[in-house]
């Protein structure tokens, strides 16, 4: 039984390009013949309005139990019964498109509001960490997928703190400029910090392993939207110091950054918007693959040895 890999892509940066990513890593992964979900954890749902524009829906349309707002309404509502055990509807909230991208959107226009609302309803304690991890645990997702996306919004509040708990690896989509890269080092700080508190230091940190499993791995950097012929090695030179300072460390073998660099092109964004595929993907998609895929078996065959010494 295969277990999906579990990525979110996420920066406190707006603007870098994070939900076109996204979107066309799907359709490439797809392509390869991964099975691949996406959900959107942005309040602005860009995401879910790409993906239901491929099955002429609109968010007005969907019913409550078709978006992932439900999820969190639900879990906040049955926080005063305990004992209540809460069953979802996995049909009812995955969508999927012509192009066989599997989706669960997120909905502005839900009855309780939107995911910025009903975050606002978790409390910041340990118990509200778990909706995501409840919802997987129930439904058994993970066996039905390759590939499990996240596109989060540039903000920290129990939601993505959860998505990110949840998953395996990141990755962080970023212009390469120097008020970009400042944030970066930060946020990657910012996410270790979580599961550090959540998973080593709390005072239920045992039962944080048990629900979350290992810290998530950072694949790595990718450069969005990059203009023209502009040189930015000061930029980049800049960025791999203050990572290497920080003593980051990512899945790229030694490297910060993916090779593929993902150009500033207006056919991108409208073809996108069009739910449409963009060859410019194609070989980040890969490296993507490549380097997960590589870092599971690398961790697959440390294990084997590990048992073989026993």
């Amino acid at each position: 039984m295969t277990t999906a890999k579990k990525i979110f892509v996420g920066n406190y940066k707006g603007g870098v390009g994070k939900t076109t990513s996204v979107y066309q890593l799907a359709l490439h992964m797809i392509e390869t013949g991964k099975r691949v979900l996406l959900i959107d954890l942005d309040p602005q749902c860009s995401l879910s309005e790409i993906c239901l524009s491929r099955m002429n829906r609109n968010l007005d349309h969907l019913q409550p139990n078709e978006c992932l707002n439900y999820i969190y309404d639900v879990w906040v509502q049955t926080k005063s019964f305990p004992y209540v055990q809460i069953q979802f509807d996995a049909h009812a909230l995955i969508k999927t498109t012509d192009e066989g991208v599997c989706f669960i959107p997120s909905n502005m226009f839900y009855p309780s509001g939107g995911l910025d609302d009903l975050a606002l309803k978790l409390q910041d304690d340990f118990y509200d960490l778990l909706p995501l991890q409840q919802f997987f645990q129930s439904t058994k997702l993970e066996a039905a997928f390759d590939y499990i996306l996240f596109d989060c919004p540039p903000t920290s509040n129990m939601m993505t703190k959860g998505a990110f708990l949840l998953s395996n690896y990141y990755l962080i989509p970023s212009i390469i400029q120097t008020v970009s890269l400042r944030g970066i080092v930060h946020y990657i700080k910012t996410v270790n910090t979580i599961y550090d508190k959540t998973c080593e230091k709390h005072s239920n940190a045992m039962l944080g392993k048990q629900f979350f499993g290992e810290k998530p791995k950072l694949v790595g950097i990718f450069e969005t939207m990059k203009k023209g012929s502009v040189n930015n090695r000061d930029e980049l030179n800049e960025l791999k110091q203050n990572l290497k300072n920080a003593h980051v460390q990512t899945a790229l073998k030694g490297r910060y950054l993916f090779q593929t660099i993902i150009k500033s092109h207006e056919h991108i964004a409208r073809k996108t918007a069009n739910g449409e595929k963009c060859s410019e993907y194609e070989p980040l998609t890969n490296e993507i693959i490549e380097c997960v895929e590589g870092t599971e078996a690398i961790t697959l065959a440390s294990l084997g040895d590990k048992h073989d010494n026993l």
